[in-house]
Formats: C-alpha cells, structure tokens, sequence
C-alpha cells in the first residue's frame, strides 16, 4: 500500500518564515486546484446571478489581491498596466458584490495568469530578511508577516468559494 506523506520545511538560504509562507502558499493552491479537473469553458464564467462570483474571476481576483499585496503594498512598486488588465483589477468590485464576467478562457489559462503573480511573488519575497518589518499604507500598518498570513488566508477563503462554484455548476448541469 502507498501511503501518502504531506510535510513542508523551510528552503535554505531563505528567512523560515518567508520560506514556510511560499511553502504554505503553494500548496494551499495545489488543494484547491486539485479539485477543478476537466472543467469546462461555460464552467469557469457561469455566475449563479448577475454580477455574483464566478470561477474564472475569483482566480483573478486571487492573482490580483496577491500581486498587490507583494508589490504594490509591501514594494511600493507600481503595477504592470497589462497585468492589472488581464486580471480584470479595475472590473472588480469585491466590496460592492459587483464581479465581471471573465473572459471565455481554458482553465490552464487561468492556471497560467496565476502562476505568472506566484512565480513574481517567489521572486520578490525570497529576500525578505525582516518580517516583522512594518509596512504602512493608506493610515494603515502592517507587519510583512501579517501580509504574508493574510495572502495565504485569502487565497484559502477563495480556493473554497471556487470549489463551491464547480459543484454547483456541475449540478444544475447535470
């Protein structure tokens, strides 16, 4: 019998803690993608009422909140227009309830603009070497750490929302 093992240690050469949240990062989104196998096109934009969630545009609502935390928050870094287009940033009023229509894309598409933000945020974050640095922004501060949980979190919050979506699809589909 094979028995499955799950266990995550820190990378050398990076601070613990930053190496455990891109570990925990990682394989938070492992979980939740694990459960969207062959999903269709109609799957992904389908939104159970006007303006509500949908698939596709909780995958770039993940991306976008994930890139503005790293770089825009922590950085200071402007953001590349064409990203903030393509993950639809503008569109997106998640306090308002208001979410686009995403576009008509494969999942693997969607994988891929994930992967694009995550592949930038293992890149940023592997230097961190404090923190528990503060970061300020809008009258507001924020330890990285406390960025960095907050990220995972969401990310979590979002992956179950996702998951919820495909099984409700599938059965008024079916």
């Amino acid at each position: 019998m094979n028995q499955k093992f799950y266990h995550i240690t820190p990378e050398e050469g990076i601070h613990p803690q930053i190496s455990m949240f891109l570990k925990m990062l990682d394989d938070g989104t492992r979980e939740w993608t694990d459960y969207l196998e062959d999903i269709s096109e109609d799957a992904i934009v389908w939104q159970p009422y006007p303006d509500a969630h949908s698939i596709g545009a909780v995958m770039l609502h993940i991306a976008n909140v994930e890139a503005s935390w790293i770089q825009r928050i922590i950085l200071g870094q402007e953001r590349d227009p064409e990203e903030l287009k393509t993950l639809m940033s503008e569109e997106t009023d998640f306090n308002g309830e208001k979410w686009p229509t995403p576009p008509r894309k494969s999942l693997s598409w969607y994988f891929e603009q994930l992967q694009k933000v995550r592949d930038k945020t293992h890149k940023l974050v592997r230097d961190f070497e404090e923190p528990e640095k503060v970061v300020t922004y809008v009258d507001t501060d924020f330890t990285i750490n406390w960025i960095l949980h907050h990220v995972v979190t969401h990310e979590a919050y979002h992956g179950g929302q996702i998951n919820l979506l495909a099984i409700q699809y599938k059965n008024l589909n079916t």
